[in-house]
């Protein structure tokens, strides 16, 4: 029921006065994104699941309390993270050096990438991934947030828990110590 003629904050405005239709349809939107977000912290799939169930179980029971947003997308990987996070953690209470800030944030990329790309591209591909393992997890996952899930720095900002321009900054060393990267192994001859 995926209704584009809806702006976000008018579908959450429906949905807030009771219309399950457009509740459904945010969840038909966006649970493979989440799930998707949710592998790059945990490969346990039930946790992810468990963390999904939870936050729509949440938007059901207590949608007269729930706050505003002009992005659905935005809120429910906000509340999504904070709630896989907190799930990570009870799974490992017994370990207590587990820090919310000490979480691996994974890259991954599909097999149909290796596929569609040519021989040149491949090695590209290939040395982009290998590059992206060596960033900080922040960046990884600004490059994520940013590329992947088309955010913008504000909601970025929002997400890290850091200023807009501390956001920006975080992306373009990411995206200029890649781009040096590729140039140093470009000069080398390994590309």
């Amino acid at each position: 029921m995926s209704s584009p003629k809806l702006t976000d904050t008018e579908k959450w405005n429906r949905y807030k006065s009771g219309d399950d239709q457009v509740l459904s349809a945010i969840y038909t939107d966006n649970a493979r994104i989440l799930y998707q977000y949710g592998l790059k912290f945990t490969s346990n799939h039930s946790i992810i699941e468990d963390a999904i169930q939870d936050l729509f179980s949440k938007l059901l029971a207590d949608r007269k309390n729930i706050g505003d947003t002009d992005s659905i997308k935005f809120y429910l990987l906000i509340s999504f993270k904070r709630r896989l996070i907190r799930l990570l953690k009870r799974e490992l209470r017994y370990d207590h050096s587990f820090n919310s800030d000490d979480y691996v944030f994974g890259v991954r990329y599909s097999i149909e990438h290796d596929i569609i790309l040519d021989e040149h591209q491949h090695s590209k591909a290939s040395l982009l991934i290998k590059l992206l393992k060596d960033l900080s997890t922040h960046q990884k996952e600004g490059i994520y947030l940013r590329f992947t899930l088309g955010l913008t720095y504000d909601e970025i900002s929002k997400f890290l828990d850091m200023n807009i321009e501390s956001s920006r900054n975080l992306i373009y060393r990411a995206i200029k110590s890649l781009k040096n990267s590729i140039e140093e192994k470009s000069g080398s001859g390994i590309y």
